[in-house]
């Protein structure tokens, strides 16, 4: 569980005021958001929870305020209560592709990644160059292990934002789950010695080096950010997910 905990990971984006603040007549939408969000950064999950929902209600037409209550939401472990929300408002103002995209990738974080590949393909057919759409079927289809069609959009994904280290990191992780572990090296490598990589494409980077049989440098990238115990367990993981049809 814990290896595939951190391959989860590996693919899956200040504020000032009081939570009373929140009840004044004359706050507008961005800065009830704002106090929620602040709500949430001090560790107060049902307050946050409740804001949430709450400025969703009172700001139906805002598409803005939908989608970042349903990101809060599932944040918090909301994720049935964001995806409802989502799908409540698509009812109501037509199937716009900024919450479609929102909801699918709340669907991938839920476990139901048919229903997202049907939510970006929705938000596709509107949107055929929608980065976030085709680079999280990409990741909903890897979860189906459809890694050839989750290869393709991502590739198609690069040419719209080429070297996208992001895009590049979930295309190698593909890559290395249907077993082309150089070509996912090749990808990386471009990346291998930028100091500015988000953590975790520099633990996927240490995680593909050690699939590909090249432990000292997984051992330099990963720099003790994963034990070596998890590491080997979460190479076993990956070979046996490739040995599995």
């Amino acid at each position: 569980m814990r290896a595939l905990a951190l391959l989860t990971v590996g693919w899956l984006a200040a504020c000032s005021g009081s939570a009373g603040d929140a009840q004044k007549p004359g706050m507008n939408a961005e800065a009830r958001l704002r106090v929620t969000e602040a709500a949430e950064a001090a560790g107060d999950r049902d307050l946050a929870i409740a804001m949430y929902g709450q400025a969703a209600i009172d700001v139906p037409s805002d598409l803005i305020v939908q989608r970042r209550s349903a990101e809060g939401l599932a944040r918090n472990g909301r994720l049935e209560e964001a995806a409802a929300l989502l799908q409540h408002r698509l009812s109501e103002g037509g199937r716009r592709p900024e919450l479609l995209v929102t909801l699918g990738s709340i669907q991938v974080l839920a476990g139901k990644p048919a229903q997202a590949q049907a939510t970006f393909s929705e938000v596709l057919a509107m949107r055929p160059d929608d980065l976030r759409a085709l680079v999280n079927k990409g990741v909903a289809l890897d979860l189906d292990r459809r890694h050839g069609e989750a290869q393709a959009l991502y590739r198609r994904a690069l040419e719209l934002s080429p070297r996208d280290p992001v895009i590049s990191n979930d295309l190698a992780l593909s890559l290395m789950l249907s077993g082309h572990v150089e070509e996912a090296q090749r990808t990386l490598l471009p990346y291998r010695d930028d100091v500015t990589l988000p953590s975790r494409i520099r633990i996927n980077l240490g995680i593909v080096e050690a699939a590909g049989g090249n432990p000292a440098e997984a051992e330099r990238l990963l720099a003790g950010t994963v034990s070596a115990a998890d590491l080997s367990l979460l190479t076993r993981a990956i070979e046996a997910g490739r040995a599995t049809p």
